[in-house]
């Protein structure tokens, strides 16, 4: 049967009560449209829908989030993979996923090829107060984890569900937040409720304090000083111990030129207008006294912000895949080279740093995709083909998750139920009851996880849904 294949998949999910705020439909796209890519093979159609969910800011305070998820549209597939993208730098709050910019293209494919795809806007951005907590770690994480958490919530209500298994990628700042996510859900025993099978961050800063930092004092020109002050603004922002006005830290005419694209409101101005403004030489735009403070003590507040923001010294339990090009001028390529060192030196078993070519920032962007993607394909589990018949009438659970009782309400009359576990184990069932529109499980004897449910009618006809125990 079918459906004992489809729970088998199915890793216990572990959602938060209220995470999902409100969904609003963005767009629709035929596999035709997604099918643009060569060696990838689109087979779905995809609904883009904004999410708006609860998450927590940089210090820690409940604030709402967005975000694109991209749904595959098929009435025979289900039990889809979810896959996650975390894009790079924006200073525009509306050049993100949830309002499809360019980069929801990303999100989108994930989609049409069979996969859940979750595209976190961040905190600060699309439809997120404030100012958003640039190469933030911890906020970077619980934005995609929280999302994830909504769209679970999301598919629950459509009595849908995913197979438990999640990939994640990201490129640029996404791939500083990809790794931030993993580290997040490894190091707080999240691997049950989020099943990583593999991570692909790309070209990420992942060692601000270390192999990132010197590029920018190096006394060259470097091309993006705007990430500099971003990066100032964010941790101003988390920890306070910054400075008190931009003239603290920034040289005049700097200091006053920055203020409209970090004052948490900025619609219209983007990274490409400020870059030209600003000096390549770090010299010339941060302070001498700041500058030299900052060389000189290794307990310097701005150091100890960019240590508390790396996120590769750890050991990775799940695979990890890190693409990177050795002629990027943003991001240094020394970043995935001391991960992989690191985490080898650590114990991870399966992390590999994984060399593109003489490549720059932005051409390097398509192969790390394409590398991330295929390796995705390679790894998942396939949506699970399913008979229409098997899902042929609605019924009601609840609560959902439960304790000790599980209601049914049902559209149609019933006279038997079963649930099954993970391996499609017959765990209870009650046959030959008078045909009902309403019935009580006890659960007393059940143990944490997630079941299926189905209930068969009197003429033969069977309908199935998920449900927790908790």
């Amino acid at each position: 049967m079918i459906l004992f294949f489809c729970i088998s998949m199915l890793s216990a999910l572990e959602t938060e009560a209220q995470v999902l705020v409100s969904t609003t439909p963005i767009g629709s796209y035929t596999a035709a449209e997604l099918n643009i890519v060569p060696g990838l093979l689109v087979d779905f159609d995809v609904d883009l829908i904004k999410i708006i969910y609860n998450t927590t800011d940089a210090t820690g305070e409940p604030v709402i989030a967005s975000g694109a998820f991209a749904k595959p549209v098929s009435s025979t597939c289900s039990f889809f993979p979810i896959a996650i993208y975390q894009h790079g730098t924006t200073l525009n709050k509306d050049d993100v996923p949830s309002r499809d910019n360019a980069e929801s293209a990303i999100v989108k494919l994930l989609g049409g090829l069979g996969y859940y795809g979750i595209a976190p806007d961040y905190v600060g951005m699309g439809d997120s107060p404030g100012l958003h907590p640039y190469v933030h770690a911890l906020s970077e994480a619980t934005a995609g984890v929280d999302m994830v958490r909504a769209v679970r919530e999301y598919l629950n209500d459509l009595g849908e569900s995913d197979n438990g298994e999640v990939l994640i990628t990201g490129y640029s700042q996404g791939g500083h937040a990809a790794m931030a996510m993993h580290k997040y859900i490894e190091e707080n025993d999240l691997l049950d409720e989020f099943n990583v099978l593999a991570a692909a961050p790309a070209s990420g800063p992942y060692d601000l304090s270390g192999s990132q930092t010197p590029v920018i004092l190096s006394g060259e020109p470097y091309t993006n000083p705007g990430y500099i002050v971003y990066t100032l603004a964010s941790y101003q922002t988390a920890y306070g111990n910054l400075y008190t006005d931009y003239s603290d830290i920034l040289q005049a005419p700097y200091d006053g030129i920055v203020v409209p694209y970090f004052d948490g409101n900025n619609y219209s101005l983007s990274m490409g207008s400020l870059n030209p403004q600003l000096p390549q030489l770090v010299s010339e735009l941060m302070t001498p006294e700041v500058l030299a403070a900052f060389e000189s003590d290794p307990n310097h507040p701005l150091r100890l912000d960019l240590e508390d923001n790396d996120v590769y010294d750890w050991t990775p339990q799940r695979p990890i895949r890190m693409y990177y090009c050795t002629a990027d001028e943003q991001v240094n390529f020394q970043n995935s080279i001391t991960a992989e060192e690191t985490m080898q030196a650590n114990g991870a078993v399966s992390v590999n740093a994984i060399m593109l070519g003489p490549l720059d920032h932005s051409n390097c962007f398509l192969p790390a995709m394409l590398g991330a993607v295929n390796w995705f394909q390679a790894t998942r589990t396939p949506c699970i083909v399913s008979g229409l018949e098997e899902f042929s009438f609605e019924f009601g659970l609840s609560p959902n998750p439960a304790s000790d009782k599980l209601f049914i309400s049902s559209e149609k009359k019933f006279n038997s139920w079963a649930i099954y576990d993970q391996q499609g184990k017959l765990v209870m069932e009650e046959k030959g009851s008078a045909s009902l529109n309403s019935n009580v499980i006890y659960l007393s004897n059940m143990v944490k996880g997630t079941y299926l449910v189905t209930l068969r009618t009197a003429d033969g006809v069977s309908s199935s849904k998920l449900f927790q125990v908790h």
